[in-house]
């Protein structure tokens, strides 16, 4: 009887324990993804001011092109000199009474005149000349400061994808650690043999639609940054891009998750390539495609801006972002929010 007693007590608390480490994995999960959304939010901003530096910069290398042409063309400097050279005009007002004084030809007011006007238009373009000098050098020294910032930027920001990448690789560690509902496996799996199309494979594995918490609907940010080359009800493909947006990425990027979530597939599916859906509980489920790598797992949960998948850029890619509300095709332009 009392073995009995202990080995209840014993159960007891080994069930607190594993208790107590599932909640201490899913605090330290949790926590790391934070770390990672806010840590991708810093990389897209060192990314846009880095982008920025280096127009500023193209546009300064623009300038000294300009201010360079502009000083190899005075031509008319040299004219002027040559002029003035050729009939021997002295610049001070002392010698130009002298000369008043002892020249008495014809021509005398018109040559003045002429002298005066190649002196004015000297005068100016020298003035032209030293300014562009001036404007090279502080172009130079604007220049300099430009290119010393860009570089402490790449380094910032390879140093920010460094820590990303590790953080990454930690959460996927800890996600394998955490109990999954097999439930979502199990739909994975016999709706991707299954579904004819996306229809059937989203109506598969989609969860029941739940009574909708207020004033959480619109909070949906953009997947990835790139260029929208196809907008809602463009696409030519019907079953695909016209019911969603395509995006044109050109550079490595990371694919976030546009709201929190769980990911009810993760995997190749038909002519989609890989494709991601994620659902949440007030009803909105995205579907994605179009990347190199997924790096979640269905019934995974992900926090919105998430990295959840990896585009290598060979050449363009394009990604494909649709969202649907209670089953239907909406616009996603009318849910993201304005970051």
């Amino acid at each position: 009887m009392k073995f009995f007693f202990l080995l209840i007590i014993l159960l007891n608390f080994n069930y607190i324990n594993a208790q107590k480490a599932d909640f201490d994995l899913r605090v330290k999960l949790s926590k790391l993804k934070m770390q990672t959304v806010e840590l991708h939010n810093e990389i897209l901003k060192n990314n846009k001011d880095l982008k920025k530096i280096n127009i500023d910069i193209k546009r300064n290398k623009q300038k000294q092109l300009i201010y360079n042409q502009y000083i190899e063309d005075r031509e008319d400097v040299a004219e002027s000199l040559v002029y003035l050279m050729r009939e021997n005009i002295y610049l001070s007002q002392f010698n130009s009474i002298i000369k008043n004084i002892h020249e008495k030809s014809d021509d005398y007011v018109t040559k003045q005149l002429l002298r005066k006007f190649y002196l004015d238009r000297t005068k100016i373009s020298i003035n032209n000349f030293f300014s562009g000098l001036e404007g090279i050098k502080d172009l130079e020294i604007d220049l300099e400061e430009k290119q010393k910032i860009s570089k402490e930027k790449k380094k910032e920001l390879n140093n920010k994808l460094s820590n990303l990448e590790k953080k990454i690789k930690e959460v996927a560690f800890l996600q394998k650690k955490m109990k999954v509902d097999q439930a979502f496996k199990k739909k994975e799996k016999k709706f991707k043999k299954k579904a004819k199309n996306l229809n059937d494979l989203v109506k598969g594995v989609k969860s029941k639609p739940k009574k909708i918490k207020k004033n959480t609907k619109k909070t949906i940010q953009m997947p990835v940054q790139g260029t929208i080359i196809s907008d809602f009800g463009e696409g030519k493909d019907l079953n695909k891009s016209k019911y969603g947006l395509v995006f044109s990425v050109v550079e490595d990027s990371f694919i976030t998750s546009p709201f929190n979530g769980i990911v009810v597939f993760a995997g190749k599916f038909r002519s989609y390539g890989n494709l991601v859906i994620i659902e949440n509980d007030n009803n909105l489920l995205t579907i994605l495609s179009g990347m190199n790598k997924i790096i979640i797992s269905t019934g995974n949960e992900v926090l919105k801006g998430e990295p959840i998948a990896k585009v290598f850029v060979e050449r363009e890619n394009q990604i494909y972002f649709e969202l649907r509300y209670r089953g239907k095709v909406i616009d996603p332009k009318s849910e993201v929010e304005i970051l």
